[in-house]
């Protein structure tokens, strides 16, 4: 900025004339942006000037190029803003345009305010600017592809997408930035008032989104800028068009009383949408285990005494060696310190079931109205040592459920540097899964320790603001929001100190997140993944991705590689399965320092894979999140077994549709862990147990069936995987055995009343199964158990784990009675719209929501293929009588994705 301090007349660029008096120059304003000889690649031009002390807003003028455009300015909380396009006399110089940009592209803004006693300021700056364009077109299936030449702006490319994204599922990214927002109950009313509550307590505020925003690198704030543009476009044009609405917009407004249309999107939108996306996909953000661990402890040690302790134990162990890993190799550690006593006076059963409950509440009405999300996810990638064209192949299929439309879309983007194909999520301006012309990679979801809870004294609790929820039909709630030094109190919920009154049942509890503030950056992480040209590039990109996952990786140059992602901090020794304060004086960690990233390169066994299993035989798990308690059981298996058979041995290879059907074949695994074959682990001890029994032909009919079985539960063989209706008898009788086994072994212990009279275990499946592994391999298991589970406080029940195999397969035999027992029980994945009902069904897999698979030759990808649910469109119209019109490719990708199909995905321009 050049200021300009003159008495009397003064001629700005020989046009505009100020009058003359004696005057004060001072320095009441600042233009803060652009700034002097900034040059500028994309428009509108956003300026903001800024006030100081003494300076009179109304006093406020300013002029581009000499025409005067005070009134293209808006006052901001201590200044002016406006946003300056060529309509306001901005001068360009166009992509591929002749001339320079210090000449065609060239701008002198100047502004005038004044104040009291004559004072004046009069401030100049001079910038450039150039535009770019991009084309946009859509394949036979509504898939766009983006492209544009290598120095066109990420702003317009991104503008582009949010267009094409906006066009297309506008009505989804609605729900999306107001479950982000917390303002879900402005529109559904005050059923989801608890949902906007809960948000609100573990958001950012206004001020935290501006400063993250403004905090990003200026490409990542440009590609936010874009996109928001994009978004916004589309907006205007229903707007001034409103047969443009969407069907959803029309149908809430009329039961509203009023038309809906959306608000402008802003940079707070999709900042917020992407902490809580992200949120959605750790499994621990938004869980509650270590206060169910503390609940679990104390029940355990008052009914049992000193067994307490050791049962706690079994049940809630951190380390196990036998579980399947991504990156193998020696486990170091085993096992979990055995907790303190739990000396604090809290009587933890209450308030954990108060705070998991409030959390299952937020999940449920998010269900409700169709904006729940979820991510599980399998994933390999294979060396060309172990494949048949000797090139990398790479398969990623993230688990993200089956709403109207998809959470997920397709596109390209071939334009400014960038040069990447793959998944997006509404409301997200960044390719998400992907590949590009140098590598490919998978997401699932990891396991890093990013959640502890924190009990708090009422004297380390502050207000940190006000918010305000809209609430249709009623009178607007105010919130107050409460945090301390570990962050959001989110116990009691809403917290008001006025009527707290401290209560064993009832703490104050805070939540630690390690991803607080770091979110934002994942953007950047996102846009440096998709433009890395380096293995060491894609890792170095890994450190801005706010979220644990597990990367699989491939490249043109050979290369395979994974990854965890996400921030896990190095902490003190201690007992971190149970709340901050809980048991000792309560641990303390930095988030910015952290222990070793879990990440490998070209693995000596040929891949890389798993299914949301365990990163590495040392990494620790299972604090927040007791889905995370690997064991010897884990879905995850299926995977490792099929390339324990096909690639072994030396002359082992497998070819592009091996890799890419492999889906198909342990998407038809299924069980409590949503996927894999419990009958392998058990096998050999129930049949063992049977055979040593009374002979009994029910029980080696029962035994014949099983030995028979492929492990699918779909009856018929592979050419029923993907349409087949039945199940098999076998795994009809597998699941009932184990689970009765499971029954019998633990509801002595653990069962607890429902609330109707009925004893049940609220135990994980998963995790019971694993302790029973754990029981039945003795001292030969990799977690040896403390307490011997197979007893019954009944002496007349079985006491030995032989025992209970065999009374439990009568008991199941007797349930099921006479065969067939599983004709048409596959069951159907439903997709339901939250206006319309159930608009699809297809066969029920523990499958993907998206898949990619690429292999890669020395020059890049050779073969692409992809598929998603439903279509790339989610737009419906209001038709004759109010009737939904889809959009003709709401439905087009169906024929691919409902048969496992797959379909060719352009490769990229040489």
């Amino acid at each position: 900025m050049i200021k300009r301090f003159l008495v009397g007349l003064l001629v700005i660029t020989g046009m505009v004339f100020f009058g003359q008096g004696q005057s004060i120059a001072l320095n009441l304003a600042d233009i803060e942006t652009p700034s002097e000889k900034a040059i500028q690649d994309f428009e509108p031009v956003e300026v903001l000037v800024s006030f100081q002390e003494g300076a009179n807003p109304d006093t406020f003028e300013a002029w581009l190029n000499g025409q005067n455009i005070t009134d293209r300015f808006t006052a901001t909380e201590n200044g002016m803003k406006a946003q300056l396009t060529r309509a306001d006399g901005l001068r360009t110089l166009d992509e591929g345009e002749n001339g320079s940009i210090k000449g065609k592209g060239r701008n002198f803004l100047n502004t005038y305010v004044g104040g009291a006693g004559h004072k004046k300021d009069r401030d100049r700056v001079k910038f450039y600017v150039k535009t770019g364009m991009v084309e946009t077109v859509q394949d036979d299936k509504g898939v766009w592809f983006i492209t544009g030449s290598d120095q066109v702006s990420l702003y317009y490319i991104f503008e582009a997408m949010g267009y094409a994204v906006a066009a297309d599922r506008l009505w989804q990214m609605e729900t999306y930035r107001r479950q982000g927002r917390g303002t879900l109950a402005e529109i559904f009313g005050p059923d989801q008032l608890p949902t906007d509550v809960f948000i609100r307590t573990i958001g950012y505020s206004d001020e935290e989104l501006t400063q993250g925003f403004l905090n990003l690198e200026p490409d990542v704030q440009k590609v936010v800028k874009g996109y928001i543009a994009g978004i916004n476009r589309r907006i205007n044009e229903i707007r001034n068009d409103p047969s443009l609405l969407p069907f959803e917009f029309a149908a809430l407004g009329a039961k509203l009383g009023t038309t809906f249309i959306p608000a402008d999107w802003t940079h707070g939108d999709v900042l917020s949408w992407i902490a809580m996306l992200l949120r959605n996909f750790d499994p621990e953000a938004l869980d509650t285990g270590q206060m169910d661990n503390a609940a679990l402890y104390q029940n355990m040690v008052a009914q049992f005494g000193a067994s307490g302790s050791a049962m706690f134990q079994d049940l809630r162990w951190t380390n196990d060696p036998e579980a399947q890993t991504y990156i193998v190799g020696g486990l170091t550690a085993a096992g979990a310190v055995v907790p303190e006593d739990v000396d604090n006076d809290d009587d933890f059963s209450e308030v954990a079931e108060q705070m998991k409950a409030r959390c299952r509440d937020f999940k449920e009405k998010l269900k409700k109205i169709k904006a729940h999300v979820k991510m599980g996810s399998y994933a390999w990638v294979v060396s060309g040592d172990k494949t048949e064209s000797g090139n990398p192949i790479l398969y990623s299929g993230p688990q993200m459920g089956f709403s109207v439309p998809s959470i997920v879309m397709e596109g390209s983007l071939q334009a400014g540097g960038i040069d990447v194909s793959g998944m997006s999520v509404p409301g997200i301006p960044v390719i998400i899964i992907g590949r590009t012309p140098h590598h490919a990679w998978s997401m699932q979801v990891g396991h890093s320790h990013t959640t502890d809870y924190y009990l708090e004294s009422p004297d380390s609790v502050f207000l940190h603001r006000y918010e305000t929820i809209k609430v249709a039909g009623q009178n607007d709630v105010i919130l107050p929001v409460f945090r301390t030094s570990h962050g959001p109190v989110v116990n009691p919920m809403p917290f008001d100190p006025t009527t707290y009154e401290s209560d064993p049942a009832n703490p104050i509890v805070a939540w630690k997140y390690v991803h607080w503030g770091y979110e934002f950056d994942t953007i950047g992480g996102f846009l440096k993944l998709g433009k890395a040209t380096s293995m060491d590039e894609f890792g170095a990109a890994i450190e801005n991705v706010g979220v644990s996952q597990h990367f699989c990786y491939a490249d043109r140059d050979g290369n395979i590689a994974y990854w965890m992602s996400g921030r896990d901090p190095l902490r003190p020794a201690g007992e971190w399965r149970l709340p901050q304060g809980a048991a000792g004086i309560p641990l303390e960690w930095d988030a910015d320092v952290l222990i070793q990233r879990s990440t490998d390169r070209n693995a000596a066994r040929g891949f890389y894979g798993g299914w949301n299993n365990k990163t590495n035989p040392d990494y620790a798990s299972g604090f927040n999140d007791p889905g995370t308690a690997y064991g010897p059981f884990h879905r995850s298996h299926v995977i490792y077994d099929y390339f324990e058979e096909t690639i072994s041995s030396p002359d082992g290879r497998l070819s592009f549709e091996n890799l890419r059907d492999l889906a198909l074949n342990i998407a038809t695994t299924d069980s409590f862990g949503s996927g894999g074959n419990p009958w392998k682990f058990v096998a050999n001890d129930f049949i063992a147990a049977v055979s040593d029994s009374e002979s009994d032909e029910d029980r080696q009919a029962a035994l014949d069936l099983m030995s028979d079985w492929d492990g699918h539960f779909v009856s018929g063989g592979p050419d029923f995987w993907a349409w087949g209706m039945d199940r098999a008898d076998a795994w009809v009788l597998m699941d009932v055995w184990i689970r009765k086994v499971i029954n019998m072994t633990f509801a002595d212990e653990l069962a607890v009343d429902d609330g109707s009279g009925n004893m049940v275990l609220k135990e994980s499946k998963q995790i019971l199964f694993n302790v029973l592994l754990h029981g039945l391999a003795g001292s030969e298991s990799g977690i040896v158990n403390n307490y011997y589970w197979f007893q019954n406080v009944d002496s007349g029940a079985p006491q030995a784990a032989d025992a209970i195999i065999v009374a439990a397969l009568d008991f199941a035999l007797a349930e099921l009675g006479s065969r067939p027992w599983g004709v048409g029980a596959r069951g159907l994945i439903e997709y339901n719209h939250l206006m319309l009902e159930t608009v699809h069904t297809m066969p029920f897999s523990s499958r993907s929501t998206y898949a990619q698979c690429v292999e890669y030759g020395a020059d890049g990808p050779v073969r692409i293929e992809s598929m998603f649910p439903l279509g790339e469109s989610g737009d419906i119209r209001v038709g004759a009588g109010g009737a939904p019109v889809y959009d003709p490719n709401f439905f087009s990708m169906t024929p691919v994705f409902d048969g496992f199909t797959h379909r060719p995905f352009p490769l990229f321009d040489k």
